[in-house]
């Protein structure tokens, strides 16, 4: 959430545009800071116009880009517009936000922004319904949009009316039922009535809250709130008369869009209570609609909601059981707008939490009748947002019903989805949910560890590419270009050398994986030069000649679960270097040796460039040799650390590589 206000995570809502270096110059601005920022009281129809110079001001505040500030102040309810038109040269960047407080306590981010009205390339932006109280806006500092600038304020009068249950005693009745039926709610227009509540840590601003009433039917309700995606609600619910009135509960939990449920208990049935509902942020939402309604008190199953489930701990070697029924569940408050379970399908709920990375089984064996279609899948959060889905689901209960494995999960909570799906999938369900220890990890886990790979005729791949696998290997971090995660990659490596050729192609097959991606580097630690997320078909990388170079296969953890794979790697045969062990000329043994190792030399007589790489991809050895064919020479490994490495055989030919290993 960024309700904490850290001006860092608020850049990303306050610039209009990716910020680039920050704009240097001599001394700060008298409004460099927002303590010095001229405060002009706006009236109805008179524009304020200010006149300043961004150059050489900092970013006091973490956004990312310097600013120096202009503020206003309302004495009531206005539209307001603010723009650059007049600023020369123009500026094309620009801060879109408006700030609460100095320092800052939050933002409005409800302008509407364009750079056509001032008909100059000058951006203009709007910010409708805001209540009274003193505004700041940063004006931007950063190359291309700095130095001189011209700022107007325009105020008019507020007309749009706010809504019926703006005010407590206008409070719009709902009514309980186990469907959880919606009634569609507006802030637009809406005017504060008692100050925001601190929910969750935080306190936001209830500039903009409507009410809700609602009489209890049973001892225990929820109250589902599903906003649009530029809302960011917060559910206050209370008891006792409008004007004397005390909170029981809220809910603040999500961001922008993320629906907000309250579970409330020991209620008084026949009890009337209060419900309001305002936008976190000031000013008024860009998206100012939603949906509430109060669910219990009916015949809907009492885990139809992921947010009352209680998460049962799952030890290794353990088995927990679920029973349950899924008639009349609902889709409420199930997963977030983008996620893949908002999918229309019904659900019920249980979740299980774990301690150690684990090998999870989920069998509905025993539910009758069987059910005939089930989720592959879990999630970590409720409501649903990113989803894990296994490839190692079927039918194999002897009853029919089906089993499901995950393989590789973090400690942590996790929720199981229990859909109705139809006729074939309602009714009563037993789920056994058992836990084993994660498979040890894979002997290539690891950069240092690098599992080696040969370059192959094109022609040999992907008919001639070698199996791995990373389920079991330990959570790793460091995000490559492709990719961003949360939780972490279940990583594996291998490493190959592309002889003379400045390209290779490599073959990515996923087997068992549920999200894969691979990146490729030029040692362990060293440049990236590819990343590509599920690849699909042979990859052309450009390498550097007779380096080393590092292939990561990974899993993204927020997305899947890790699994089997086959990977090739191949390059043009007109210019490949002889890789494979049958096109050397030359053996290599004592493999394992200690001190030194015997090269009989098999090719033609000449000379031969000798080059011997560990798998950090470090050069230790490299000499040039006239090298006899039939002959037998003595490559000196003393003082060299046990391990893997590659030792290289160059020529007017070609070259040839193969892997010893040192103890």
């Amino acid at each position: 959430m960024l309700h904490h206000i850290a001006p860092a995570a608020l850049s990303a809502l306050l610039l209009a545009h990716a910020p680039q270096v920050l704009a240097q110059g001599g001394g700060a601005p008298v409004n460099d800071l927002c303590t010095g920022a001229t405060i002009v009281a706006l009236s109805p129809g008179v524009p304020a116009v200010r006149n300043g110079d961004s150059s050489g001001s900092t970013d006091e505040v973490g956004f990312g880009a310097a600013q120096v500030w202009e503020a206003f102040s309302l004495s009531q309810c206005m539209d307001v517009t603010v723009d650059l038109c007049g600023t020369t040269p123009a500026f094309p960047n620009s801060f879109i936000n408006l700030v609460i407080g100095c320092p800052i306590t939050n933002i409005v981010n409800t302008g509407v922004f364009e750079f056509v009205t001032c008909g100059d390339g000058n951006v203009t932006i709007v910010f409708p319904n805001l209540p009274p109280g003193t505004y700041y806006f940063p004006v931007i500092n950063e190359p291309g949009s700095t130095g001189p600038y011209t700022l107007t304020f325009t105020g008019e009068a507020c007309t749009t009316p706010p809504p019926a249950n703006d005010e407590c005693s206008g409070a719009i009745v709902l009514v309980p039922d186990a469907g959880c039926t919606p009634v569609n709610g507006t802030t637009l227009g809406a005017t504060g009535s008692i100050p925001a509540i601190a929910c969750g840590g935080f306190t936001g601003d209830a500039n903009d809250d409507v009410w809700f009433s609602f009489d209890a039917t049973a001892t225990e309700h929820s109250v589902v709130v599903e906003p649009s995606l530029g809302f960011n609600a917060v559910i206050d619910v209370m008891e006792g008369a409008c004007g004397a009135t005390t909170n029981i509960a809220c809910a603040d939990q999500g961001a922008l869009g993320a629906t907000e449920t309250v579970l409330l208990t020991n209620l008084t049935i026949g009890s009337t209570y209060y419900v309001r509902v305002y936008d976190w942020y000031g000013g008024q939402p860009s998206g100012p609609t939603f949906s509430i309604c109060v669910q219990g008190g009916g015949t809907a199953p009492v885990n139809d909601l992921c947010a009352t489930v209680t998460a049962d701990p799952l030890a290794l070697g353990g088995t927990l059981t679920f029973t349950g029924n899924n008639t009349g569940a609902t889709t409420l408050a199930d997963a977030g707008i983008t996620s893949l379970l908002n999918d229309g399908i019904p659900k019920v709920w249980h979740a299980f939490t774990l301690s150690d990375c684990a090998l999870v089984t989920i069998a509905y064996c025993g539910s009758t009748p069987p059910f005939d279609e089930i989720y592959p899948a879990l999630t970590t959060s409720c409501p649903a947002d990113q989803v894990l889905f296994t490839a190692q689901a079927d039918f194999t209960c002897v009853d029919t019903n089906a089993e499901i494995t995950f393989v590789g999960l973090a400690p942590g909570t996790y929720y199981i989805p229990v859909g109705a799906f139809g006729p074939g999938s309602i009714g009563d369900y037993v789920l056994s949910v058992s836990a084993n220890p994660c498979p040890a990890p894979p002997p290539n886990d690891d950069c240092a560890n690098a599992a080696y790979i040969e370059v192959l005729p094109l022609q040999e791949c992907p008919g001639t590419s070698t199996g791995g696998y990373n389920t079991g290997a330990v959570l790793s971090v460091g995000d490559p270009t492709c990719e961003a995660s949360t939780n972490g990659y279940l990583d594996v490596w291998y490493t190959f050398e592309p002889g003379a050729n400045t390209q290779v192609e490599i073959t990515l097959e996923n087997v068992t994986m549920t999200d894969w991606s691979m990146a490729v580097y030029e040692g362990c630690g060293g440049a990236e030069v590819a990343c590509v997320l599920a690849p699909s078909g042979p990859v052309t990388v450009n390498t550097t000649p007779n380096q080393p170079h590092y292939v990561r296969v990974m899993t993204n953890t927020d997305f899947g679960l890790g699994g089997d794979f086959r990977l090739c790697i191949a390059a043009d045969i007109t210019t490949a270097v002889g890789d494979h062990a049958s096109d050397a000329p030359f053996t290599v043994f004592p493999d394992p040796a200690q001190g030194h190792a015997d090269l009989r030399w098999t090719g033609a007589t000449g000379q031969v460039r000798l080059s011997l790489t560990d798998l950090m991809g470090r050069v230790v050895m490299a000499e040039q040799r006239n090298l006899v064919t039939g002959e037998v020479c003595r490559v000196d490994l003393a003082g060299l650390a046990p391990g893997g490495y590659v030792l290289r055989c160059e020529t007017t030919d070609g070259s040839w590589q193969r892997r010893i290993s040192v103890r």
